[in-house]
């Protein structure tokens, strides 16, 4: 019998959520709204869906493993293209940090609620992970990182917004963690919705703006440029680091037309302004509306709001109600928050429905639980 490496076993794959049609079957429905997978809901900009049918036309060929997509990135970020390395999404970087960086007998550090790749990929390499507790508000807490740091520590995953609570560290608390830690402590941080986080963007969080020889910015093109198909993410880093990601990946990835698509994208600007316009609408809705209806959300500045049930049934009960009522969301029992559920922000016609369907469920799951005399 052919068979795994033993430390394999204990790991569960990364299950997508529903899609629509499965929804419409299963619940007879007419119309699905889907906004479990914090997709654009702009799709992806025209200027980058001509580029990626353009490119088709050389699908043949092997292409440059990103080249030009690193030099734009490049001038995008005022760095040398040589701090820049590509792979098919974020996610792959992730992985492949631990399995280049991630030494045997050394761990990874992070913390509870954070994005649930990090376990995955850690386990994947056979090295072992530790969880520090959230701060109130479903925050990083950064002292709690540097004080479970020791002498086995040799990478810090920090995901920034985070996902699934949409909270963020600032700039100074990131500059104080860096300062406490070793040169030999690799920190991952993980910038996938960056672009939706206006609050960072105003606080000097460009990725030029802050470099330590130790410090990975990981960034995407699956949210708000809306190429999440085409599987496209880079990382942002010191020569010396990134060198290690050229040599440990596939030779011709990502693939040639998603990096037409991500070269085309960075030039409309336009339509990730829309886009980040649109989620601030959307976003304040959504929040306001949980909070007037006496839900618990935690204080996302990404593109998607958490909501806390504080119960693992209710919340479970809580998204298949959302399911009767057309709209997939994305429970949290595998990201280590089972209390929590998370909802994607959509369009404003989405978002306006979705609030007619808050309200009229609020009554069974908003607020505190009621107690043991009550039941």
């Amino acid at each position: 019998m052919i068979s795994p490496n033993a430390h394999l076993r204990d790991i569960s794959a990364y299950t997508p959520g529903a899609s629509p049609e499965q929804i419409k079957v299963q619940y007879g429905l007419d119309h699905v709204e889907k906004l479990a997978s914090n997709e654009n809901p702009l799709g992806a900009s025209p200027v980058a869906i001509a580029a990626a049918v353009s490119a088709l036309s050389t699908m043949s060929l092997y292409q440059d493993g990103g080249m030009a997509l690193r030099t734009r990135l490049a001038h995008f970020h005022h760095v040398d293209p040589s701090c820049i390395s590509l792979n098919n999404g974020s996610d792959a970087i992730i992985h492949q940090v631990m399995r280049v960086f991630l030494h045997p007998g050394r761990t990874a550090l992070s913390s509870e609620g954070s994005f649930v790749s990090f376990r995955i990929a850690v386990k994947g390499a056979d090295r072992d992970f530790r969880l520090v507790p959230m701060l109130p508000g479903y925050r990083f807490d950064v002292r709690a990182l540097a004080a479970a740091v020791d002498a086995t520590t040799q990478v810090v995953y920090i995901a920034n917004p985070n996902n699934p609570t949409g909270t963020f560290i600032t700039h100074d608390e990131l500059v104080w963690l860096m300062d406490q830690l070793s040169d030999d402590v690799l920190v991952v941080l993980d910038e996938a919705y960056i672009e939706y986080a206006q609050v960072l963007a105003a606080s000097s969080y460009p990725a030029e703006s802050f470099t330590r020889p130790n410090l990975l910015r990981l960034r995407t093109f699956s949210k708000a440029y809306g190429l999440a198909a085409l599987r496209i993410g880079y990382a942002l880093g010191d020569p010396d680091v990134i060198q290690w990601l050229h040599r440990t990946k596939l030779p011709f990835d990502p693939n040639g037309i998603g990096c037409a698509a991500a070269i085309a994208a960075l030039d409309d600007a336009d339509f990730v302004k829309s886009t980040v316009d649109l989620n601030a609408s959307t976003s304040a809705l959504l929040h306001r509306t949980l909070h007037e209806l006496g839900f618990t959300t935690s204080n996302s500045v990404a593109n998607f709001v958490m909501i806390d049930l504080h119960d693992r049934a209710r919340a479970e009960a809580f998204h298949i109600e959302l399911l009767h009522h057309g709209f997939i969301s994305r429970p949290l029992v595998g990201f280590g928050l089972p209390t929590c559920v998370r909802i994607s922000t959509g369009t404003t016609a989405q978002s306006e429905r979705l609030t007619h369907v808050l309200r009229s469920c609020a009554a069974a799951f908003s607020g505190p639980l009621p107690s043991t005399s009550e039941l």
